[in-house]
């Protein structure tokens, strides 16, 4: 007897009010007849500590929070006063227009991804996760609440970590469901392909004056830029 089995939650859809996960509209070709193809379906939460309908409802409402602030910079980048450029001064070691630009191409991207996501971006940190979007695994996990893989740019998924379903939603200076949305999202190549080059907001204020290049390009600088102490 040949046997399929299914059993991650990517290419999965999740009904709104229930936990079990449907196979996207698809078949699956067995060429021997007295053969039988077994499905099984992949019912685990993303966050053991809340529903998968919770957890959407919970991580969209922060995804909303996140794109209100961006929106705020986006004004202050498009106002240009002097406590403006100052902010980006203290953020990225100059208030120059490349770098201006840069932020408000970035940031409208970071908007644009933000606002496309459903629940069903979302899926449960597995060992395989990176490898299925087309990245190569990253072995370091301690401390890591969620990641994607940069060049996803088609379905922009956002792999959970155990650890983000006990973070607070939001703070303004420390780490974030809030953050690590704007943190998550600035690294997919289609907004501003970030990297990790320093870690926690507060530490990067300090290091974007003397690290120009690199702040600009710093998930944690960018997250801080649009949410620390706003």
């Amino acid at each position: 007897m040949n046997e399929f089995s299914i059993r991650n939650s990517y290419g999965f859809r999740t009904d709104e009010n229930e936990e079990w996960f449907e196979v996207h509209t698809g078949a699956i070709t067995n060429t021997n007849p007295d053969s039988m193809v077994h499905v099984t379906i992949n019912t685990d939460k993303i966050c053991p500590n809340m529903s998968n309908k919770d957890f959407r409802d919970m991580v969209l409402n922060c995804r909303d929070r996140a794109v209100g602030y961006i929106e705020t910079r986006l004004e202050d980048l498009a106002r240009w006063s002097a406590s403006d450029q100052e902010r980006v001064r203290a953020w990225f070691g100059n208030c120059e227009e490349p770098a201006r630009n840069r932020l408000a191409r970035g940031l409208t991207s970071i908007v644009r991804v933000l606002r496309g996501l459903t629940g069903d971006n979302f899926v449960r940190w597995e060992p395989n996760t990176a490898r299925y979007l087309g990245c190569v695994p990253n072995p370091v996990k301690s401390g890591v609440v969620a990641e994607v893989c940069a060049p996803d740019t088609k379905t922009h998924t956002i792999a959970i970590h155990l650890d983000f379903c006990s973070m607070r939603d939001f703070s303004w200076d420390k780490d974030s469901i809030v953050s690590t949305l704007i943190h998550e999202a600035s690294h997919f190549q289609d907004t501003m392909g970030t990297k990790d080059w320093k870690y926690f907001m507060d530490e990067c204020l300090s290091w974007g004056g003397t690290n120009p290049e690199q702040a600009v390009e710093n998930a944690d600088s960018i997250a801080g830029y649009v949410i620390y102490n706003a």
